[in-house]
């Protein structure tokens, strides 16, 4: 059976689709978005995470590193990025969960047995099964055979996607999806690869399939200062998503929610300020200039 690393199942989640839904991360992005606030979704395999705040200075982990990777920072004790295998061993003798391991390789099956647990829920709020991740295209087969057998179990499909993936299989994701919470944050080709670090081309092409087909598809914009809240970046979209018929986007202003998984990565954190009350409005203006609903996710 085919398996996939999974760093996050969240179960009652009301952010990701209509009603209570379980929503299962894929870690593995093909993008690098400056902005991204989920740093341990970005590789595809498990990653340590430590959390010196949390450190109590007890010094269990240096004591179990098989590969005497462990460090003292003063009183708290991190790890030495190069000699450190992500190998978790220092995970379940921290007391205080300091340490955590972000991912983990899990079938279908045993994601199915998470998925399950909320099944009274989903019937009873018009939910269902998300797919995010990183990117979920990424878990490929996996992916496919995920879909299935929640399509198989009545259970309403979601999949949050940055549409970057082979057109043909994504057409494949497509016909196994109810809805889709898709991602559009540039429509300039070599801005989006210098803001992501891989260009539009792709993405533009599956978002029209998506557009096209029969899944109910919203559209979210990551709004990030100076990067692509301009208001030509802004008209471009409107004009886009005219064609479709899509007249309200989902805005998801930037914040700093990730900067303490920036420090336990050992990963500097983007420097990009937040935005103020009013400056926001002004944006959201922008949106309204061109056409679109903007509704705050």
């Amino acid at each position: 059976m085919e398996q996939a690393v999974v760093y996050n199942i969240q179960r009652m989640s009301t952010k990701d689709g209509p009603g209570l839904r379980t929503t299962v991360f894929l870690k593995g992005c093909p993008l690098r978005c400056q902005w991204c606030s989920n740093p341990e979704s970005q590789s595809f395999t498990p990653e340590l995470m430590v959390f010196e705040n949390l450190c109590s200075g007890c010094g269990h982990c240096m004591e179990v590193c098989p590969e005497k990777a462990v460090v003292k920072v003063g009183d708290v004790y991190n790890r030495d990025m190069e000699k450190c295998t992500h190998c978790g061993a220092c995970v379940p003798d921290c007391p205080t969960k300091a340490r955590v391991m972000s991912g983990e390789s899990m079938d279908v099956d045993r994601v199915m047995t998470e998925i399950r647990k909320d099944a009274l829920f989903y019937a009873n709020s018009d939910g269902g099964v998300t797919i995010g991740g990183g990117e979920p295209t990424c878990g490929g087969t996996f992916l496919l055979e995920l879909l299935a057998q929640c399509r198989a179990e009545g259970y309403d499909t979601c999949l949050d996607t940055c549409g970057f993936c082979p057109p043909e299989f994504f057409g494949r994701v497509v016909a196994l999806t109810d809805r889709m919470l898709f991602d559009c944050k540039h429509m300039q080709t070599e801005e989006h690869k210098r803001l992501t670090g891989q260009d539009n081309t792709l993405i533009l092409a599956n978002l029209k399939t998506a557009l096209a087909s029969s899944a109910r598809v919203s559209i979210r914009v990551p709004l990030i200062p100076d990067r692509n809240d301009s208001e030509e970046n802004i008209r471009a979209m409107a004009d886009f998503l005219k064609e479709y018929a899509v007249s309200e986007v989902d805005v998801m202003p930037y914040h700093a929610f990730g900067r303490n998984k920036y420090a336990a990565l050992r990963r500097e954190y983007p420097d990009i300020p937040s935005y103020s009350a009013e400056h926001l409005n002004s944006i959201l203006k922008r949106f309204s200039d061109c056409g679109l609903k903007a509704v705050i996710a």
